[in-house]
C-alpha cells in the first residue's frame, strides 16, 4: 500500500513512548522515572519490539487484530455475520483509526487488549479476559470504558463471585507490571500511582471547552480552536471550592478551524445520532445486545470528551461502529444491503483517497 506520510498527521509522543520502552527493557529502568505519568506495559511492548526491530509490523498487525475481534466481539453479541462484518470493514478503513496504528503509541495496545478481554468475557474465558484487561489497563487508562464492559458482561453472566475474581485478577496483572519500580522501595508502586493520578488531575482535568471540541469533532469532524498560547488544563483550589482551568478560551488572540475531509470515514457523521437510536431501544425494550452495546457506546464517549486529539478517538471507534453496524440493521431491516454497501463504498474510497493524497486529512482554515 502506498502511503503519502506528508499527507497524514505525525506523532510525535511515540518519541518518548520509544525512549522510556527502551529504557525499560535494556536498562530495567523504574517505569516512574521515565514518562511517570502513563502506566508501562504497552512501552514495555513498544521497548522491546523496537529493539527487536519489528516494532511497526507488530502496530500493523494490532491494527489488523483490532478490526477482527470487534467483528468476533459483535457477532458474539448479535449473531449476525453481516452486521459484524460491516461494522470491522467500517472500522478498517477508518483513516484516523489506521494512522494512529502507523505510530507506536499507548492507545493501539490498549485497544487491542481491551478487545481482547471483551472477546474473551463473552467466550466464557473469564480469566483470561481478567489478565489482559489489566495488561490493557496497565497500558492506558482510556481502555476502562471496554474493560468495564467486559466486567459488567461477567458480573450478568456469572454473578458476582465471578465478577469479583474478574477484578482480583485484573488488579494483580495491573501491579505485575510495575516490578521494576521495586528497585525504588517497597511502597514505590503506590507513590508512582498517586503520581500518576496527580498529573492527570493538573494535566487532564475535566474542561468544558476542551470537551466541547471533542464532541463538535465526532459529530462534524470539524475542529474549533480559539487560544494564544499553550494549551494548559490544572485544577486549582481556592478555600473550600475547586475550580478548573483551560487557557483553551484564556487571552485569545487567534481563531481558526480544521476541517477534516479525509479524517476518519463518512460513517462519523452517522455514529452519535445511531448511539441516541440504540440507547432509545435499550430504554424502551431492554434487550440485552442494545443495553450492552448502548453502555459501551456511552462509555467510550468519555475518551471523546476528554480532547479531540486523534489517538484518544481510536478508544472510541470500536463501540461506534460496533453500534453503528447494529442500529443500521434494526432500522433498515431487509434493505440493510442498500444502505450498508454504499456507506461501505464511501468509506474505502474516501480512505485510499487519503492515503494516496488525493484528499487532504484536514483543511486548517484562519
Amino acid at each position: 500500500m502506498i502511503v503519502r506520510a506528508s499527507n497524514l498527521p505525525g506523532y510525535r509522543d511515540e518519541e518518548v513512548y520509544i525512549g522510556c520502552g527502551i529504557a525499560y527493557v535494556s536498562n530495567f529502568t523504574p517505569p516512574v522515572l521515565c514518562n511517570f505519568e502513563h502506566p508501562p506495559f504497552a512501552k514495555y511492548v513498544i521497548g522491546f519490539s523496537h529493539l527487536l526491530g519489528f516494532s511497526r509490523v507488530l502496530f500493523m498487525f494490532f491494527y489488523a487484530l483490532s478490526c477482527y475481534l470487534l467483528f468476533l466481539v459483535l457477532y458474539m453479541l448479535s449473531r449476525d455475520l453481516g452486521v459484524s462484518l460491516f461494522s470491522s470493514l467500517l472500522l478498517f478503513f477508518d483513516t484516523l483509526f489506521f494512522n494512529t496504528y502507523r505510530f507506536l503509541l499507548l492507545d493501539p495496545v490498549a485497544v487491542v487488549l481491551s478487545l481482547a478481554s471483551l472477546y474473551l468475557a463473552l467466550s466464557a474465558w473469564h480469566g483470561a479476559s481478567a489478565a489482559l484487561a489489566g495488561l490493557a489497563f496497565a497500558s492506558k487508562f482510556s481502555s476502562a470504558p471496554t474493560i468495564l464492559v467486559s466486567f459488567y458482561a461477567v458480573l450478568r453472566r456469572r454473578g458476582f463471585g465471578e465478577a469479583l475474581k474478574f477484578l482480583v485478577i485484573a488488579f494483580l496483572t495491573y501491579l505485575a507490571t510495575y516490578f521494576a519500580d521495586f528497585r525504588l522501595g517497597p511502597l514505590a508502586i503506590v507513590e508512582h500511582n498517586v503520581q500518576m493520578l496527580s498529573y492527570m488531575g493538573w494535566r487532564h482535568g475535566f474542561s468544558p471547552a476542551l470537551a466541547s471540541i471533542g464532541f463538535l469533532k465526532l459529530l462534524t469532524k470539524v475542529e474549533l480552536w480559539r487560544f494564544g498560547g499553550n494549551i494548559t488544563i490544572f485544577i486549582t483550589s481556592y478555600g473550600s471550592y475547586w475550580s478548573v482551568y483551560s487557557t483553551m478560551y484564556a487571552h485569545s488572540t487567534g481563531l481558526y478551524t480544521v476541517v477534516g475531509v479525509g479524517l476518519g470515514s463518512p460513517a462519523w457523521y452517522l455514529l452519535f445520532p445511531l448511539l441516541l437510536y440504540t440507547t432509545y431501544h435499550a430504554l424502551v425494550h431492554r434487550g440485552d445486545v442494545e443495553v450492552a452495546l448502548c453502555t459501551w457506546g456511552w462509555l467510550s464517549l468519555l475518551n471523546v470528551l476528554a480532547g479531540p486529539i486523534d489517538w484518544y478517538y481510536i478508544n472510541a471507534l470500536p463501540a461506534f461502529y460496533a453500534n453503528a453496524g447494529y442500529a443500521l440493521k434494526k432500522i433498515s431491516g431487509k434493505r440493510f444491503k442498500h444502505i450498508s454497501l454504499p456507506l461501505l463504498a464511501s468509506s474505502i474510497i474516501t480512505f485510499f483517497a487519503t492515503l494516496l493524497g488525493l484528499l487532504p486529512y484536514t483543511i486548517k482554515l484562519s
